[in-house]
């Protein structure tokens, strides 16, 4: 081969060479461009990712504040209440036994009345009390027979039984880990609900007792053959102050199903109920199972 060839040949593989150099430089470059583009999203991302939970952590810690804020007001106030009402049903009672045939009907309705809001007010304290402490109080889970907290709950409602026609069905249930007092204003509530709204009965049919697991967690419920509720309000049930039936009708102060939410979700469980109108209610709730079955409260 001529010199003229082998210089032609040369500047061919040079130029070959120079040009697979120059795509591979390109390419590089491209994707070293791509890269930082990735990484820079992906430090903005992660920007308004830390941005975002930092807000999200200071708006909790915030609404925390204003709950305990609210929870000391509520029980700050139903505290204080409680003297003042004390005195008025003590001078309303006083009044009632002093003027005994001085007065006229109209004026001992009035002051039948006064007695019987009193009353009403002192419940509805009582109540607000007892769920103020719910999100406060210790809690104590330990491995617990359901049955006879709510027997033990049962016997503590026997003043609103004795001249009741209750057919009572209460079933052998699996021991659930709770805290044992908290676990009795459960079903301290539960019955008494049931036994109120299924006055109109006779008889009346309430069960408590367990059925199929969900989640891994027992579900405990208290059934009645009462009135019933429409499924349709039913998201209204468990809120404070929330109530299904006229006061005329049933007494309650509207608490004592918030209270149960409130306990079963402090025991990482859930409460819900269904019922139709005039057909009765069943309310559930879940509790976890025990480590040790063989340790009971």
């Amino acid at each position: 081969m001529s010199d003229a060839g082998i210089v032609v040949l040369l500047a061919t593989a040079i130029a070959v060479a120079g040009g697979v150099l120059l795509v591979r430089f390109v390419r590089m470059r491209r994707e070293r461009a791509q890269a930082q583009a990735l990484r820079a999203a992906s430090d903005s991302d992660a920007a308004k990712i830390a941005t975002l939970e930092s807000a999200l952590a200071q708006r909790a810690a915030q609404l925390e504040a204003v709950t305990r804020e609210l929870e000391a007001f509520s029980y700050s106030v139903s505290h204080d209440l409680r003297a003042p009402l004390r005195h008025i049903s003590g001078y309303v009672q006083l009044l009632v036994t002093s003027t005994e045939g001085k007065l006229d009907d109209e004026s001992r309705r009035y002051l039948e009345v006064v007695a019987h809001s009193s009353r009403n007010m002192g419940e509805l304290i009582d109540d607000l009390l007892s769920f103020s402490r719910t999100a406060h109080a210790e809690m104590r889970e330990v491995p617990v027979a359901p049955r006879a907290v709510a027997e033990s709950a049962l016997a503590g409602l026997a003043a609103v039984t004795q001249d009741r026609n209750i057919e009572w069905r209460i079933s052998d249930m699996p021991h659930v880990c709770a805290d044992p007092l908290m676990l009795r204003i459960v079903y301290e509530n539960l019955i008494g609900n049931a036994i109120k709204f299924s006055a109109p009965k006779d008889p009346a049919l309430i069960e408590i007792g367990a059925g199929a697991e969900e989640s891994g967690r027992i579900v405990l419920y208290v059934r009645d053959n009462g009135v019933g509720f429409d499924m349709a309000y039913a998201d209204r049930l468990f809120g404070i102050f929330q109530r299904l039936h006229r006061a005329q009708d049933f007494e309650g102060t509207g608490i004592g199903l918030a209270t149960v939410q409130r306990i079963v979700a402090r025991h990482g469980g859930r409460a819900w109920a269904h019922a139709a109108p005039g057909e009765g209610a069943t309310f559930c709730f879940t509790l976890a199972k025990p480590v040790d079955k063989n340790r009971t409260e």
